[in-house]
């Protein structure tokens, strides 16, 4: 009995130690692993929602720090190039009428006409308020001593106020400064820039106007 006592005595502390370093490793393994598992999950789930175009959500804030701003979406940074084309005949047709001369009916029919098909979607302009705002255009673009010199931009303004049923009045509102701006700063004259802004403003109301009866 005196021998076996000792023998039993080390072997019960040998599975004391054993058992302790076997839970350790368990204890370290399976944390790592499922910390590994979870980092896995999130990089599939984040790389789905870029494939999907969902951004990716931004990290917790750490304890105390208040959460960080949400970048504001942006709109869309082309057009199509069918509605492209459009504006750039807009564009040729503004360009076409020069400063100290009379526009023509031919250049007057077609900047209607290219106007009147900017428009897109269910609510239009009416004709008589496009063909008021090609005659007060021809007239403030044929003005003496006129040089607009961004043409492009005066287009795309146009395209703008002719679909303004897609956007905010205040959106709208803005193409409209940006319009009355160029013409400024491209000599024309006051009365007829007036007339231009006016004319803008009457069919951004009439769009809105009839885009609220569509609701």
């Amino acid at each position: 009995m005196k021998r076996i006592a000792p023998s039993l005595a080390v072997f019960i502390v040998l599975a004391g130690v054993t058992g302790n370093l076997f839970a350790q490793v368990d204890v370290g393994g399976g944390g790592g692993q499922a910390q590994m598992v979870k980092e896995r999950a999130k990089r599939v789930r984040d790389a789905n929602n870029t494939s999907q175009g969902v951004p990716t959500a931004p990290p917790p804030p750490a304890p105390g720090m208040p959460p960080a701003a949400q970048p504001v979406p942006a709109g869309p940074r082309t057009m199509d190039p069918a509605q492209q084309q459009l504006v750039d005949k807009v564009q040729s047709d503004l360009f076409a009428i020069k400063s100290d001369a009379v526009a023509s009916a031919d250049q007057k029919q077609n900047l209607e006409t290219d106007l009147l098909t900017l428009a897109k979607g269910t609510t239009k302009p009416s004709k008589e308020s496009v063909s008021k705002l090609t005659g007060d255009l021809a007239a403030a673009l044929s003005g003496k001593n006129v040089t607009v010199k961004d043409p492009a931009q005066l287009a795309k303004a146009m395209n703008v106020v002719m679909n303004n049923g897609n956007v905010t009045p205040a959106q709208a509102q803005s193409f409209v400064t940006a319009t009355q701006k160029i013409l400024q700063a491209g000599g024309v004259g006051e009365a007829e820039v007036t007339a231009v802004v006016a004319d803008l403003k009457a069919i951004i109301a009439e769009l809105q106007k009839n885009k609220a009866h569509t609701y």
